[in-house]
């Protein structure tokens, strides 16, 4: 995608702001009797900026797997770290691992019963 305007930019960030599109495109300085259009427009033309945004911005903010992973095993390893701490950080690692698969086992015959609530005379 080429560079972007002053008013797409600034568009952008109204409209992640949660301002509607037709609000940010008179926040951003758009003009003309129908905002409504130029906002649904710059959705379209824009979308793909929005979610590369999206992902720009979410990136430091969401730890991923490896990350998650990487703080259990640290915590875990940690000497200074209280024993239930290390313990829990351990156990989580390992459940994401999949190493407590829980296997059931369940044989034999459950009972029903079957009630019948209609009257005799079908009616309701």
């Amino acid at each position: 995608m080429g560079k972007l305007t002053v008013k797409q930019q600034a568009w952008i960030d109204f409209y992640k702001q949660g301002k509607t599109a037709a609000e940010a495109a008179r926040l951003a300085g758009y003009k003309g009797d129908n905002l409504n259009v130029i906002g649904a427009q710059n959705l379209t033309k824009l979308s793909n900026y929005i979610a590369e945004r999206d992902k720009l911005l979410e990136t430091p903010r969401i730890a991923d797997m490896e990350e998650i992973n990487e703080f259990w095993t640290s915590v875990m390893r940690d000497k200074r770290e209280e024993t239930k701490d290390r313990l829990k950080a351990s156990e989580l690692r390992a459940k994401a691992a999949g190493a407590f698969v829980q296997q059931m086992q369940v044989s034999g015959v459950v009972p029903v019963q079957i009630i019948d609530d209609i009257p005799e005379d079908g009616g309701g």
